[in-house]
């Protein structure tokens, strides 16, 4: 894998993020709702519109091209489930007949479910089969919470199953699907945590000066980094199990560093909802708590390299 996008893969970043300048970023979460927002059908309809979802793989573009549009809507902060659109249902339910907006879910779930009250259809994951559940409006509960996503209980989870063994190959494109969005989570965090440092003066000298706080942002840094691009890799590599337990590991330790590190670097500020930081760091404890409930990354990435 080449650590650089080609031509054709810079022209789609480019193309979405000319889209999410327009239809995506703070003002518009804080629109929305802020850190209770509701879904944004509006940038939906544009990335559908503009043939960045609802696509079949080889249609012109494929899952990497899918992973750096997940990516880059959730480093805009959309709040849209794009993941499932975009990586999920074209990876893995390719040929079932799927109805957007979509979640997804592990099947009798109790905890809230991401954009499950604005979703025709659930995805649920049984330890075999996946299900194909259609949602109605008597089968959800809108649940308010603080972590920049609609979420709602499930009460109905029967349905149209994908056949056996259709869990394993769904799981592993939920991986990438979450992973990818916590790197573009944890990417605007560092971003707006780096201009923050260069602009606030201790001592006498910008706070970035020092450093202890360039060694902690590095490390950050490196990790999203590593995460961002073992994402991409095992899109590319159409969700092999081992790649994508790899990047759902990397993007755990990843998410919870970022999180911890630029609300400290950012003092009391990181605690203003008038501040941009939370819009996007109040997601990482949600996108890491529905990664682990696909099972433990480092538990499944053994199981892969030992069972072959």
């Amino acid at each position: 894998m080449q650590f650089a996008l080609d031509a054709d893969q810079q022209a789609v970043a480019d193309a979405v993020e000319r889209i999410l300048d327009h239809h995506a970023g703070p003002a518009r979460v804080r629109a929305l709702g802020g850190d209770q927002p509701r879904y944004d059908h509006e940038l939906v309809g544009v990335l559908r519109d503009e043939g960045f979802l609802g696509f079949r793989f080889g249609e012109g573009a494929g899952p990497l091209e899918a992973a750096l549009v997940v990516e880059a809507v959730a480093r805009a902060g959309g709040v849209a489930s794009v993941g499932a659109e975009a990586l999920i249902v074209p990876g893995a339910l390719a040929s079932a007949d799927v109805s957007p907006p979509v979640t997804i879910a592990n099947a009798g779930s109790t905890t809230p479910v991401r954009f499950a009250a604005d979703a025709t259809t659930l995805i649920a994951v049984e330890d075999d089969e996946a299900v194909l559940v259609e949602l109605g409006p008597d089968d959800t509960t809108p649940v308010p919470n603080r972590f920049g996503f609609p979420m709602a209980t499930v009460h109905r989870w029967n349905g149209r199953s994908c056949g056996s063994g259709s869990a394993r190959v769904v799981r592993a494109w939920w991986r990438i699907a979450v992973a990818a969005e916590i790197c573009g989570a944890a990417r605007a965090a560092l971003d707006t945590t780096v201009t923050h440092v260069r602009e606030r003066h201790q001592f006498g000298r910008p706070l970035g000066s020092f450093q202890a706080v360039q060694h902690r942002l590095a490390e950050c840094e490196v990790l999203t980094q590593g995460a961002r691009w073992l994402a991409l890799e095992a899109a590319w590599s159409w969700a092999d199990p081992q790649r994508a337990a790899a990047a759902a590991a990397q993007a755990l330790r990843a998410g919870e560093r970022t999180f911890w590190e630029t609300h400290q670097l950012s003092g009391a500020l990181g605690f203003a909802v008038e501040y941009d930081l939370h819009l996007w760091t109040m997601r990482l404890p949600a996108l890491r708590a529905e990664l682990l409930s696909i099972g433990q990354p480092a538990s499944a990435l053994t199981g892969v390299r030992w069972n072959g």
